[in-house]
């Protein structure tokens, strides 16, 4: 059995993540919170009454392209949500699918800018380059044109597979995202992506989500 790379960071006195000093290694380092202003800023898009993701932090991360093992995500990710009420209805006494995708969306755009600041994603571009006899450069964008593109660039494409086993409790309660594979297909990167939801009690929601990110003036068959 062979020990897979993974993605080692360095992290600094105050517990965050230095991507400067990222670097291919045995170690990870995780997990390692995501800063609450960095959430606040991916979120802002977002009403104030509709931000259920509070906290955020990576708890995986592994150079994907030399991975040999189907069931090994490239990223996970994790975030603490909470919905006091409703941004779009009266209280439905239970967790819905509207809330799972607005949970989903909100856990997906933070990972998603952490990994392009960290340069994760450019990494695994450089990686999957070798494998393609197309340049697929989309990837190395900088958080200022990431931010500036998120709402029309960032698609759910299918989501597949949702099941809510019991009643969650919306006021306190965690969510899961894994990484599982990454495609580039005709300048857009499809990313395919597995989510949980659980309280104290355990997993009470989970789906398949498949996640493409389309630069501007790509336009995809």
């Amino acid at each position: 059995m062979t020990t897979s790379p993974h993605i080692t960071t360095v992290v600094t006195n105050t517990g965050q993540i230095d991507p400067a000093n990222a670097r291919m290694g045995p170690d990870s380092g995780l997990p390692v919170d995501i800063p609450d202003a960095f959430i606040t800023d991916v979120l802002k898009p977002y009403r104030s009454h509709a931000k259920y993701l509070k906290s955020a932090r990576i708890v995986h991360l592994a150079d994907k392209t030399s991975l040999k093992a189907k069931d090994a995500a490239f990223m996970v990710g994790a975030g603490r949500f909470a919905i006091p009420e409703s941004c779009y209805i009266d209280d439905t006494g239970h967790f819905n699918a509207v809330e799972f995708n607005i949970c989903y969306n909100q856990l997906a755009y933070v990972l998603f800018a952490r990994g392009l600041e960290l340069g994760v994603l450019q990494k695994l571009n450089a990686g999957l380059q070798k494998l393609s006899d197309k340049q697929v450069d989309n990837l190395s964008i900088s958080m200022a044109e990431y931010k500036k593109h998120q709402l029309p660039s960032m698609l759910i494409v299918s989501i597949d597979g949702v099941r809510f086993f019991k009643q969650l409790k919306s006021g306190d309660f965690e969510g899961e995202l894994s990484i599982n594979r990454v495609a580039p297909v005709g300048g857009a990167w499809f990313f395919f992506t597995t989510v949980t939801f659980s309280d104290a009690e355990g997993v009470k929601a989970k789906g398949s989500v498949v996640l493409a990110y389309v630069p501007p003036g790509v336009h995809v068959p």
